[in-house]
């Protein structure tokens, strides 16, 4: 199983492709209880059987069951048992489990599952984010959604980058980031900031002030086209330029994904001229070509500190560039007076 087994997803159409996969685990008394998880077909590279031995890794992390060498790629692989705390129920053969392999954030890994299912067509709407399905408390869980299958089922979507995040493999972008000196920013108005993860978002907002930006944040597509209306309709003109700068945003959010997002912007005349630049863990051309397609102005990949203040320096010059002198925003005063 491959990218290329999945049908192909008109952009802006609001849904995704999950892949289904399942763990089980040993309960007491003999129990064995089956759940059920998805991650995002965009990320997945392929699917293999488990090889006969993975190649141990000395001081790696108590996650990592080791490594395998795919067509000459070295791929670390992360046991998700070992990660979810389950006890593995003896009946399940070795031999029988999958690993899926993902793409995000330019990185390769290897996760090992006990079986991929089959693939899922949703729509982001239907997923409950996990704030909601604990009644808007925050529970620290690497799940970022939920979507009913039936009245007994429930798929779980995984944050992997909030997984990847934990094991100390992005740690590299976490100290770029406390390096970074602060900055004064000449820009004055916000900078609308859309991603459903709150490590993610926590990173940009992070970034973003220290070069002395102020920062609007939204959880997902619809909160952030709410926000961006609200910002339009108090301006007197109602030129959403007069008051949001630039929109960065996440592609994989529940209820509305950046591609509608940007879809909506950029069909609205009121806000067509709001540069987007979308910021996703998916790499790949595929991906990328998405963004493109959907609007975006630029597409960046998670997440690179000095890269991405780059990105989103580059992308305000050109549009401040390509806007006439009777269209220039006027001045707002930051959060920070």
């Amino acid at each position: 199983m491959s990218q290329g087994d999945s049908l192909i997803l008109q952009v802006g159409t609001n849904q995704m492709e999950l892949v289904d996969f399942r763990m089980f685990q040993q309960e007491e008394g003999g129990l064995v209880r089956e759940g059920i998880y998805g991650v995002n077909v965009s990320k997945v590279i392929e699917i293999i059987r488990m090889p006969l031995s993975l190649t141990p890794v000395p001081d790696a992390n108590p996650y990592q069951a080791g490594i395998i060498n795919l067509r000459g790629q070295v791929i670390p692989v992360i046991s998700l048992a070992k990660w979810m705390k389950i006890k593995e129920p003896e009946s399940i053969d070795p031999k029988h489990k999958q690993i899926i392999v993902m793409e995000f954030s330019s990185v390769r890994l290897g996760f090992i599952v006990h079986k991929a299912s089959q693939i899922r067509r949703i729509s982001w709407k239907d997923i409950v984010p996990i704030t909601m399905a604990t009644s808007g408390r925050h529970t620290g869980s690497k799940v970022t959604g939920t979507v009913k299958l039936s009245d007994s089922e429930v798929l779980l979507i995984l944050d992997f980058e909030s997984i990847v995040e934990e094991m100390g493999i992005f740690g590299k972008q976490e100290e770029s980031l406390e390096r970074m000196p602060s900055q004064k920013s000449l820009e004055t108005r916000y900078i609308l900031a859309a991603d459903d993860s709150p490590v993610a978002l926590g990173m940009v907002i992070k970034a973003l002030q220290k070069n002395g930006f102020s920062v609007l944040d939204a959880k997902n597509g619809q909160d952030a086209l709410e926000k961006l209306r609200r910002e339009r309709d108090l301006d007197p003109e109602r030129n959403i330029l007069n008051r949001v700068a630039l929109l960065i945003t996440d592609v994989e959010m529940p209820v509305m994904d950046g591609y509608t997002l940007t879809k909506e912007i950029k069909a609205d005349p009121t806000m067509k001229l709001l540069p987007v630049l979308m910021h996703s863990s998916m790499s790949g051309k595929e991906n990328v070509r998405k963004g493109f397609e959907a609007g975006a102005d630029d597409y960046l990949v998670k997440f690179e500190p000095d890269a991405f203040v780059e990105n989103v320096i580059k992308v305000l010059s050109k549009n401040n560039a390509s806007v006439s002198d009777s269209h220039q925003p006027s001045l707002l005063p930051s959060k920070n007076g």
